[in-house]
Parts: structure tokens; C-alpha cells; sequence
């Protein structure tokens, strides 16, 4: 069985695989399958669609996968609509999917995977291999005359450990789509775990689910030393949602990785409220060199709406623990909560200059939007009118980051962030300006770190600058 996996064309280009992609890919892999992968989505991946629809013909796959993201949906739409009736079963999954299975039918795939992929399309594949009802295979979503149909759960993957490395995928994604000379292969990253416990409003963890899984010590030793052994790879980002969720197994998987035959550096996503000096201390000594802690408000009032589960109390604790063990930090934030005003965001602005000296990086844009599937967006889309957001083509378009070369235009990209023009809560001017200039702040300190404000002598103060524009 042939199975093209596509990760659709992005106005907004990616610089590495994406992991998810790359599990599926490694899973096919391992069950026989012929496994070809297109990341049209890569930084430098430069065909159009036409030249897309080619490369799939001379495939000829009895199966082409998309992994839809709510952001960019509308292209993946617009692709997929060429590809119906010319042979392969069109076959949608991933997070956006998960959600809305009944909407990817409707737009003309053939089939919807909710959930993990991994299992429910290797089923697919094998099923349509030997003609077997594709209504037995769980985790789907089929058409029929009488309306979409769910076939019975699939349930989470309990066992992490049987799964292929995504690195036996590697060899599918063409290093050049990354890095223009071809030479640097450039990993997607690594899952020691999934799954997350917290609840926050903005966040729908239907994928991978709330509760919280883990691999195993030597399972993940073995992914980073033959990851190591392949490709020369020394530094790793590791994605798990809530890697520090529990510790003694966190301090068990440090003392494995130390134990490698090669000494690995990699970063870390975890909650501020989730770590401790000598935890952090510990995560060093096996490598760690940069820990992102989502911090998303400086109001306290903001952070237990949104429920956070972390008090500003507890960030800067967890900020100046990180600064004091040696590692490089990161700080997210995300503006413009439809409960927060002038008010909110002036404290906001305060807690990030009195945790500046702390943050080598404070994240890019900001601007909060409303996923579907989520508190944020289920609980207010009637209300401001946005329903269905990611049908519109005006939500559809991204504008790339110009090269430093060119310093001002840069930094005004840096500076304005796109989605507060999308305007999803209606804010008022004075929201508005209060957003601006929380977005001018993060960026002017993350630009005087690269060394690309004009003003050297920076001082972690608002610049005059006017509130940010679409």
C-alpha cells in the first residue's frame, strides 16, 4: 500500500518536521507500507499546487493524509478540494480534525481520524488492504446517506513505548525544504510524554488528552542515541506539554540520559508551578540548557480565569530558579482575553518589565485566539461573532518575517502582531493601545538581546511607538 502523508501549504513556513508527521510516517513505515511525505508548509518547500497534484500523481498512493491545523485550514480546504475524485482515499487528521471530523467531510475528504493516528490509520490502511469495512477501524469518522457516522473510539495509545521512532522517518523529509544547502538534517524534536492534566481556557488537549503518559527511561534513551547515531544530532527540543508533570519519573529519565554515550542538550515547555531549584538543577546535569515557561498574564485575576493554575508569584520564583541553575529562559505571553482591559494589561506590563532581567526571550506576537474546542472560543464565538473563523479567507493570511538585513522592517514585524488586527473580542481603542504596547515592550527586549535595537543603552521601558496594526 502506497500512503502519501501532506502537510498542507502555510502562509506561515516551518523550519523543522513537524514530530506528529513524522510518528505517522514511522508507524506506516513499520506496518509495509510505501511511504512517500510532501511538508508543504517547509521554509523552503517552493512548488504551488499544480506542481503538488504532479508529484501525488507520479506517487499514485491508494491514500493521501493531511494533518490540518485550525490556523491554516482554509489552504489545506482549498488543496484537497483539487484532489477529490482523482483516485486515492483523502483521509484528514490532527488536532483540527479531532475537533471538527464532521467539517474536514463536508470540505470533501473522505474519511476523518480522531485522535492519535498512529494506530487508527495503520487500521485504515490494512483494512483497505484486504477489503475489510472501514466502519470495524476505530477512531474514524465515515460519510453516509443519512449523516457522518463515528466508528467506536479508539482511546489514547497507552503504550508509547511500541511505537517506531519518528526518526526512522527522517530520510523522508528532504533536509533541503529546512536549510537551503541540504546538508544539516534538522530533527522535529521529541515526545517523552503526552498528554497534559491542566485545564487552561485556551487550550484543547483533545489529541493527545488531559491525562498524563509516559515512555519509559531506556525508550527515550534509545530514540536520543539513535537519533545520535544516524544523523549527528546533538540537540534536541523536547514538546511534551507537561514534562515535569511528574517528578520521580522526570529524575529517573535525567539519571538514564546522563548515562548516554554522548552528551545531549536540549529544551524544555513546563509550568512555572512545576519546578523546583534542585529539579531544575537535575535537568541540567542531563543536558537541559533552555526551559519556556508559559506565563501567558502578568494579572493574577486574568491567570485564574483563564485557569492557568500558576500566580505571578510563582513565575518569577520559577524564572529567577532557572536564571540561578544557568539556563537560558523564555517567558509566553498571550494578550487580549476577552475578560481583560486597560487595567489588566497595564499590570501585565509591569510584571513583564520586573521579570526582564530574568527572560532572555519573551515569545513572538502574542495576540490570544480562539481555537475551537476550547473554553475561549466555544464560550464567546456567538456572542463577538466569529463563529467558524477558520472558514473566512480574510483569517487565512500571514505576512513572513523580512530578513534582519533590513533592521526597520524587521523590527516592525516584531513589533506588530497580525492577529490583533483579526480583532476577534472587539477591543476597544484603549484595549487596543494597552495590547501595543505590551507587544512593544517583548519585542523591543527580544530585539536588544539580538543586538538589533538602535538604541544600545536599552532600558526595559514602553516605547512611544503607536499601538500595534494589522
Amino acid at each position: 500500500m502506497r500512503v502519501l502523508l501532506l502537510n498542507p501549504p502555510s502562509p506561515e513556513r516551518l523550519g523543522a518536521p513537524l514530530l506528529g508527521q513524522q510518528y505517522v510516517a514511522a508507524a506506516l513505515l513499520a506496518a509495509g507500507c510505501e511511504v512517500e511525505v510532501i511538508d508543504a508548509a517547509a521554509r523552503h518547500f517552493d512548488e504551488d499546487e499544480d506542481q503538488l497534484l504532479a508529484r501525488i500523481e507520479r506517487f499514485q498512493p491508494q491514500v493521501v493524509g493531511l494533518g490540518l491545523f485550525t490556523r491554516w485550514v482554509w489552504h489545506a480546504y482549498r488543496l484537497v478540494r483539487r484532489l477529490v475524485g482523482t483516485g486515492p482515499l483523502l483521509v484528514a487528521g490532527g488536532a483540527h480534525t479531532t475537533v471538527r471530523p464532521e467539517e474536514t467531510l463536508r470540505e470533501g475528504f473522505d474519511v476523518a481520524v480522531v485522535g492519535e493516528a498512529e494506530h487508527s490509520l495503520v487500521q485504515l490502511v490494512e483494512a483497505l488492504r484486504t477489503g475489510r469495512d472501514l466502519g470495524e477501524v476505530p477512531g474514524l469518522v465515515l460519510p453516509s446517506p443519512s449523516g457522518p457516522v463515528h466508528t467506536a473510539p479508539a482511546g489514547f495509545i497507552a503504550d508509547l513505548d511500541a511505537l517506531a521512532f519518528p526518526q526512522r522517518a527522517q530520510h523522508l523529509f528532504d533536509p533541503a525544504w529546512y536549510e537551503p544547502s541540504g546538508r544539516q538534517m534538522v530533527p522535529g524534536g521529541l515526545l517523552t510524554s503526552r498528554g497534559c492534566p491542566a485545564k487552561c481556557t485556551f487550550c484543547a488537549n483533545y489529541v493527545t488528552g488531559r491525562g498524563f503518559r509516559y515512555r519509559s527511561d531506556d525508550n527515550v534513551a534509545d530514540e536520543l542515541q539513535a537519533h545520535h547515531d544516524a544523523f549527528g544530532t546533538r540537540f534536541f527540543p523536547f514538546w511534551d506539554d507537561a514534562l515535569t508533570a511528574h517528578r520521580k519519573r522526570l529524575e529517573a529519565l535525567c539519571a538514564r540520559i546522563e548515562r548516554l554515550e554522548f552528551r545531549p542538550r536540549w529544551s524544555a515547555i513546563t509550568r512555572a508551578s512545576m519546578v523546583s531549584p534542585e529539579l531544575l538543577a537535575t535537568m541540567k546535569r542531563a543536558g537541559l540548557v533552555h526551559v519556556n515557561f508559559g506565563v501567558e498574564s502578568g494579572d493574577d485575576r486574568i491567570l485564574r480565569l483563564i485557569k492557568k493554575g500558576v500566580s505571578t508569584a510563582q513565575v518569577e520564583a520559577a524564572l529567577r530558579m532557572a536564571r540561578d541553575a544557568g539556563l537560558k529562559t523564555a517567558a509566553n505571553f498571550m494578550l487580549g482575553f476577552p475578560q481583560e482591559g486597560p487595567a489588566e494589561l497595564a499590570n501585565t506590563l509591569a510584571f513583564m518589565q520586573r521579570i526582564a532581567p530574568l527572560v532572555d526571550t519573551f515569545s513572538t506576537l502574542g495576540v490570544a485566539v480562539p481555537f475551537p474546542g476550547t473554553p475561549l472560543y466555544e464560550e464567546h464565538h456567538e456572542r463577538f461573532g466569529f463563529t467558524d473563523w477558520w472558514l473566512d479567507e480574510a483569517y487565512s493570511h500571514y505576512v513572513e518575517a523580512p530578513p534582519i538585513a533590513e533592521p526597520e522592517a524587521f523590527r516592525r514585524h516584531y513589533v506588530d502582531d497580525a492577529n490583533l488586527g483579526l480583532d476577534f473580542f472587539g477591543y476597544d481603542e484603549e484595549t487596543r493601545a494597552a495590547i501595543g504596547r505590551c507587544l512593544v515592550f517583548k519585542a523591543e527586549h527580544n530585539l536588544a538581546r539580538m543586538g538589533l535595537l538602535r538604541d544600545p543603552l536599552f532600558a526595559p521601558e514602553p516605547s512611544s511607538a503607536p499601538a500595534a496594526t494589522a
